[in-house]
């Protein structure tokens, strides 16, 4: 007796040839595919994913006449055979978040900057999930690195930092730069943990420093422009030449980080090398925009970075392996995958409007924060008095009628 139907089995092995193929056009790169292919690996996840208790996984997987190895890229190309049907789905998902990683990068290419941002979020969510599954495997002894838990985890956070730089690039390229600098703030936080989550290598340890120093260099450097731009505060020349003296401090770090990396570190390819060649030529760029005294750390340590805001969530995988339920007393709530399949669709191949709800609640928070940065611009004299009675009473008129609107909407 089989542990699926003749029409299930059937169904598995047509999605599974249709996610080999996915990872062949990922591979040959001049192949496309769409989002539809993307939801196939989803519905063979779903089917997959039951508790099969004390059932003899090897025999399915024979039974179900699937491909059954794994070849690891990120371990000399070992061949991996599988035998828990949570590391097949692990494997699958894994193809599905490089998948979107891709629609990401082709996005940014068109400049198109939601959309890009929007994939690379489903990227690192799909590297969360897939580490789930291949935590929750209780066959599988051999996993290799690409498919280990811990470099799924990792897959997802360097992700979520990609999608972090999307949107400060966005911001940036928007010239929203007082936002944009709070942006690459919040991207050096998410380099500085990708940092700290395990022991990397040399070479990878280095450019994370460099990029974390580089990031809010670049953060600093914004909101002095920010601040140069600003028509609301009369010009604080001490505090933005301060804050062009931070900046270039951590593009002297980042620079001696990438300058030491190729004249140390042996094992640097030249494709690594051509890349920390170009990064360098970028911070000289950034350096020559801003060339003022340099200060001394104990000078330096007073100047406060911009805050961060990190735009992009820690991501939570959107459903779980149900063979938790055999290894411990959580009972996980499974995802809705034609909502999700529908979602996802929808906001990658046309942007969802908001409702009226919704915008006048984003109107009434941008309004709010507009006011509390208003208040702290007030406190330090940064603004005066007349021009300051003059914005207060003019916004607090706009979250007024704001308020009213959100009021009806409630009503109705």
């Amino acid at each position: 007796m089989t542990f699926f139907t003749e029409d299930e089995m059937q169904r598995i092995r047509y999605l599974h040839f249709k996610i080999k193929h996915l990872n062949d056009a990922l591979e040959k790169e001049e192949e496309s595919f769409t989002i539809d292919d993307l939801n196939l690996v989803l519905e063979y996840t779903k089917i997959l994913n039951v508790n099969y208790l004390n059932e003899n996984q090897s025999k399915i997987l024979d039974e179900l006449d699937i491909t059954r190895k794994f070849i690891d890229p990120a371990d000399n190309n070992r061949e991996i055979q599988i035998n828990d049907i949570m590391f097949e789905c692990a494997h699958s998902l894994w193809i599905m978040a490089k998948a979107y990683s891709k629609l990401s990068e082709k996005f940014e290419e068109e400049e198109d900057w939601e959309n890009s941002i929007i994939a690379m979020v489903e990227s690192s969510k799909m590297y969360k999930t897939a580490a789930y599954f291949s935590a929750a495997t209780t066959n599988q002894w051999e996993k290799g690195i690409t498919l280990s838990s811990v470099n799924l985890e990792l897959n997802s956070e360097e992700t979520r930092a990609l999608a972090q730089s999307i949107s400060a690039l966005k911001e940036e390229r928007e010239n929203n730069k007082y936002f944009a600098s709070k942006l690459y703030a919040g991207l050096s936080q998410l380099s500085k943990r990708i940092f700290y989550l395990k022991k990397h290598d040399e070479v990878k340890k280095q450019q994370l420093r460099a990029q974390f120093h580089y990031d809010m260099g670049k953060a600093c450097q914004l909101k002095a422009l920010a601040s140069l731009d600003s028509s609301i505060t009369p010009l604080n020349t001490n505090k933005i030449t301060r804050l062009q003296q931070k900046a270039n401090f951590y593009y002297m770090k980042s620079k001696k980080i990438w300058s030491d990396m190729i004249s140390n570190l042996s094992q640097l390819n030249e494709d690594v090398k051509e890349n920390i060649k170009v990064n360098l030529s970028i911070v000289d760029a950034s350096l020559k925009e801003s060339e003022v005294e340099t200060l001394d750390y104990e000078e330096i340590k007073k100047i406060q970075d911009p805050e961060p805001i990190i735009l992009i969530p820690e991501n939570l995988a959107p459903f779980v392996p149900k063979s938790t339920i055999y290894l411990t007393k959580f009972v996980p709530k499974d995802l809705n995958v034609k909502r999700f399949k529908s979602f996802t669709q929808k906001k990658l191949e046309k942007k969802i409007p908001y409702s009226k709800k919704e915008k006048l609640i984003d109107n009434k928070a941008g309004l709010v924060r507009t006011i509390n940065e208003l208040k702290a611009l007030r406190e330090n004299n940064d603004i005066p008095l007349e021009k300051f009675a003059e914005l207060m009473e003019k916004y607090a008129v706009k979250l007024e009628m704001i308020e009213t609107a959100i009021e009806k909407l409630a009503k109705q």
